[in-house]
């Protein structure tokens, strides 16, 4: 009887969190990778693994090209690209479509995490592929980006609302050599609020 009641208790208490509980699913399925700030500070690994999951939820092209979130710090964003069957064109070489998926992917992934950006707010104006080799296996894109740099475009989002950026990704082999570079117009924006303050990210 009294294990019954307890059970009673908790679907109560359970009942009344479900209004905020909804809310928050509702939210990460608009933006999963907000979670992965969260989860930074208790296990850096735990938060790749959860970006690079999320990034088959928010962009399903990307679904199946096995992209996974290496490292992501103040100044860079490390993304790997497996060589299996999936991401390579004719000749077993790394196809051209996957290589610029990688380099918008891993600079997207750092301006929306250091920025807290939402995907609209995100827009890639022109990608272009400079590829120096053929490039086979695993690779790893890693893109830098200034402490200073991301402030100065910060000022200018609390300032005007928008920002542009052209940024290089670096594509790597298992070797280390250079095999591509992927250069990325983006166009940032965010609505301006009376709440938007300088302490805004």
């Amino acid at each position: 009887m009294a294990a019954g009641i307890k059970f009673e208790k908790r679907l109560e208490n359970l009942l009344e969190k479900l209004p905020g509980f909804a809310e928050q699913l509702r939210s990460i399925a608009r933006n999963p990778r907000s979670i992965g700030a969260k989860l930074e500070s208790r296990s850096p690994w735990l938060s790749r693994q959860f970006l690079g999951a999320a990034s088959n939820f928010v962009e399903p092209f990307l679904v199946g090209m096995g992209l996974a979130v290496e490292s992501l710090g103040e100044e860079v964003a490390e993304v790997s690209l497996p060589g299996h069957w999936r991401n390579q064109g004719e000749g077993g070489v790394i196809h051209n479509g996957a290589l610029s998926a990688l380099g918008e992917f891993a600079s997207r992934l750092y301006w929306e995490h250091h920025l807290d950006l939402r995907g609209p707010e995100l827009y890639a104006k022109h990608v272009e592929l400079r590829s120096l080799t053929r490039a086979r296996g695993d690779l790893r894109g890693i893109f830098r980006w200034s402490v200073a740099g991301r402030e100065e475009i910060q000022h200018r989002l609390r300032t005007t609302g928008e920002a542009d950026a052209h940024v290089t990704v670096s594509v790597y082999d298992t070797s280390g050599k250079l095999v591509a570079e992927v250069d990325v117009d983006w166009q940032i924006t965010r609505q301006l609020s009376l709440g938007t303050g300088p302490g805004v990210r």
